[in-house]
């Protein structure tokens, strides 16, 4: 109606023009058009920042870009090929032993096709076996990754040899004898690490034509029988692996003494540590969310065996746990484990 009006008035004003000059009402009306023009230009920008932030101009928005999938970071090895030692000991401890061993496996089947022998009188059990879990050996990852292992050639591979030491009561040899399969030889009770080697060039290895692998152990010293399953003497070769590994540091007042802590570490650990990951040994055992050098720990306290445990992993999967009896004290376990460092 507005413009209407101002239409009409210009078709006035025009007329007026042609017949005398414009006096001061002409410019009043003029000024009054102006105002009305500048008032709706306002009005009809404001509806349009109003309907883009609603949605009702659509076609003014334009589509993202999509996000580029981010890659799956490859499994990092440890910084240093060092375990990692204590820099903070309660006062009155010392270090009772240090010893490094398989991982166990004893929450799972036996390793299937795994045959171990004992020597009869005297010291020695081995374990030959395909290893369940790698279809891979990474030499040169495993070498920055464990402080003792030593390359020795296998069978006309490189192969990797954990030796005998003082404190370990586990050896092990493991290399791969052709892709997608690893083999390993478990020693145990003092068997030398020469042994390892001769039982493993001895190895008859064939595939079945249903997939299986069949292997035939050479002949072998008198006085070594067959143990482990199918005989009446059992053996806990039979549920572990060469790879991983697993470091413990025991501490004690004096040997047999309590209170004790030990410390452990395994790696190879590449997933992040959840409670649902770490079973509960005993219903009763009461469990803590704690931080240790910053990342999510785990703190479990069982009142039955009488012992506080703490859990972390550390960048290059590794899992470190400090394990004591609990007359130690939450306090002191904590510190402990703060204190945990590589050389």
């Amino acid at each position: 109606m507005n413009e209407l009006r101002d239409r009409l008035q210009e078709l006035a004003d025009g007329y007026a023009r042609s017949t005398s000059p414009p006096g001061p009402v002409a410019a009043r009306r003029r000024g009054r058009r102006r105002r009305r023009r500048a008032v709706a230009g306002i009005v009809v920008a404001g509806m349009l920042v109003v309907g883009a932030s609603v949605g009702l101009l659509p076609a003014l928005k334009l589509p993202r870009p999509s996000q580029p999938a981010r890659p799956t970071p490859a499994p990092q090895v440890p910084q240093l090929a060092a375990w990692f030692h204590a820099t903070y000991v309660p006062s009155g401890f010392q270090l009772a032993n240090d010893r490094e061993r398989p991982v166990e496996r004893l929450r799972t089947p036996p390793i299937r096709g795994a045959q171990s022998f004992r020597l009869v009188k005297g010291n020695g059990e081995f374990t030959v076996s395909v290893n369940p879990d790698l279809r891979q050996l990474d030499v040169a990852r495993e070498t920055r990754t464990y402080p003792s292992v030593r390359l020795v050639q296998v069978r006309g591979h490189t192969g990797l040899l954990f030796p005998r030491r003082p404190d370990n009561f586990y050896t092990g040899l493991t290399w791969e004898e052709r892709t997608g399969l690893v083999m390993q030889v478990l020693g145990s009770q003092g068997v030398p690490d020469r042994m390892l080697l001769d039982v493993a060039e001895g190895l008859r290895i064939v595939g079945t034509s249903g997939g299986k692998i069949e292997i035939t152990v050479g002949p072998r010293p008198p006085g070594w029988i067959r143990v482990g399953r199918g005989t009446r003497w059992p053996s806990l070769g039979e549920y572990l692996t060469v790879l991983p590994r697993k470091h413990e540091q025991t501490f004690t007042k004096g040997r047999g003494r309590r209170p004790y802590f030990v410390i452990a570490e395994i790696r190879g650990q590449f997933a992040p540590l959840r409670s649902a990951d770490k079973p509960k040994l005993v219903p009763e055992t009461t469990r803590e969310s704690v931080r240790v050098h910053g990342y999510p720990a785990l703190l479990d306290h069982d009142p039955i065996n009488h012992f506080l445990e703490v859990t972390w992993r550390e960048p290059g999967g590794i899992e470190l746990s400090v394990q004591a009896a609990e007359d130690l004290g939450r306090r002191e376990v904590l510190a402990i484990a703060e204190g945990l460092r590589q050389p």
